[in-house]
């Protein structure tokens, strides 16, 4: 009955940190693995240990243990299922009880506990005809491939666990955490005595089930050998137990300690200056999607951010010759409109949307490269500038007065321009340029992808390619 039971405190505790991660059932581990993926796995899991930790020989004698441990199981699954997935609803309206709809989740759970019960069958039945024929040569050959295998494996997993344990012990600032946590330093989350004792208990859940497996490795290559007895077997199952609990209690700690942090962050609201001078061009990395960029014109070079503590996480700036680097972390969530689909969602602590207003005052301005923030001119005055815009949803507008020539690049985004320039070059594709409000005396246009073009050209407009574009003139309009 003992191991009945840690059968099921096992099973709660996995189910219980299945749930209470960000995300819950929904969220998608290190990028790869669902976690609705290990939920059902765990039935199957348990249904093969149901039957490995009987002590019987006949077939039907395993089965009141396998039935009775898998409705006692997979009850507490559902409950707890149903529990925290009720209280982490938030503030929307919570969901009315169905009974049908737990006995929709009860019954494939069944099913799949059953189903492991079969395998474990099939195990136990193996490993009961390699007893009874030890000396055979398949049976010695299956023992040797196996063992090896295991042995290996075991080996291989102990070492690499070591490596990456003692890497992150010394090295608590690592950026492989921040494919866990993306905003902060889980250090500076929940402690030096958070963070130890939560890194110390996973490797040991890691450590002590790769123990068993090499064990049943040397057993296999060398059965006259024991190194885990009973008594040790126990043991270890205890201390995993324990770790499993210190691990559950540090990561809700982990969890409210983010939450905390993030909240008081987001209220200190702050401005700053950052001193970078000498720059004519401007780029603005995609990882900046939403904020607020104001370019004006003045005598000296200033940078001005407004905003929450929080919101400055991440964002740097750097001049490279004369262009200044607006950037922030990698780690950031954002919607990449290349493959529409949103990049670093996966991480287990994700970016939280960061909204800024970065104002740059600079005596002239030659080119503006924009991957993702939000871009607005005010009242400039150049010889010629050249704007980039190279993602959809990314947009400029401003008044802009240009002596010689604009230059448009647009793969995409909207421009929305008012002011004046001699000469108007566009390269668009994919983009909405609204421009009636622009004077311009030429222009030369080449506009691809279904692009919307509205200008007002007082003199010759050159049309390279304006198939599947709709462009307009709003000078032959009047």
């Amino acid at each position: 009955m003992k191991k009945l039971f840690y059968i099921f405190i096992f099973t709660i505790i996995v189910t219980t940190v299945l749930n209470i991660l960000p995300g819950g059932l929904d969220n998608i581990m290190f990028g790869y693995l669902p976690v609705i993926f290990i939920m059902l796995l765990l039935p199957f899991l348990t249904g093969i240990l149901l039957i490995l930790v009987q002590d019987k020989n006949r077939s039907y004698e395993f089965l009141p243990i396998l039935l009775i441990g898998t409705l006692v199981n997979n009850i507490a699954v559902v409950v707890i299922n149903y529990l925290l997935t009720y209280s982490n609803h938030g503030y929307l309206p919570k969901p009315s009880f169905s009974f049908e709809a737990l006995l929709g989740i009860f019954f494939p759970f069944i099913v799949l506990s059953l189903a492991g019960g079969l395998i474990g069958l099939v195990i136990r039945g193996t490993s009961e005809q390699f007893k009874k024929y030890p000396n055979s040569k398949i049976v010695l050959a299956f023992k040797k491939i196996f063992g090896g295998i295991f042995l290996g494996a075991g080996s291989l997993g102990i070492l690499t666990s070591t490596v990456i344990f003692l890497y992150l012990f010394f090295n608590p600032s690592s950026h492989w955490l921040r494919y866990i946590m993306a905003d902060f330093r889980i250090i500076d989350v929940i402690g030096f005595w958070g963070y130890y004792p939560m890194l110390i208990s996973i490797f040991c859940i890691l450590a002590i089930p790769l123990i068993f497996i090499i064990n049943l490795g040397i057993i296999s290559l060398f059965p006259s050998k024991k190194y885990l007895n009973k008594k040790i077997s126990l043991r270890l199952l205890i201390y995993l137990g324990i770790f499993l609990i210190i691990f559950l209690l540090s990561f809700i700690y982990l969890n409210s300690g983010f939450k905390v942090k993030e909240a008081d962050m987001k209220a200190n609201i702050q401005e700053s200056h950052i001193d970078i001078k000498d720059f004519k061009n401007i780029y603005i990395s995609p990882y900046v999607e939403f904020d607020d960029i104001i370019i004006k014109q003045g005598d000296d070079f200033d940078i001005l951010i407004k905003g929450s503590e929080y919101d400055q996480i991440g964002l740097d700036f750097e001049k490279v010759d004369n262009t200044l680097n607006i950037k922030r972390s990698s780690f950031e969530t954002f919607f990449n409109t290349d493959t529409w689909i949103v990049e670093n969602r996966n991480i287990l602590f994700r970016a939280g949307t960061k909204h800024l207003a970065i104002e740059i005052t600079m005596p002239d301005v030659e080119k503006i490269k924009n991957e993702g923030a939000n871009v607005k001119l005010g009242s400039l005055e150049v010889d010629n500038l050249e704007i980039k815009l190279t993602h959809r949803f990314n947009n400029i507008k401003g008044n802009v007065k240009v002596i010689d020539t604009l230059k448009l690049d647009a793969n995409g985004g909207i421009i929305n321009l008012t002011g004046s320039a001699k000469n108007l070059i566009i390269d668009s594709g994919d983009c909405w340029v609204e421009m009636d409000k622009f004077i311009a005396e030429e222009a030369v246009i080449n506009a691809t992808n279904t692009s919307r073009l509205n200008v007002y050209i007082t003199g010759n407009m050159e049309v390279v390619s304006g198939e599947n574009s709709g462009i307009v003139n709003y000078y032959d309009e009047l």
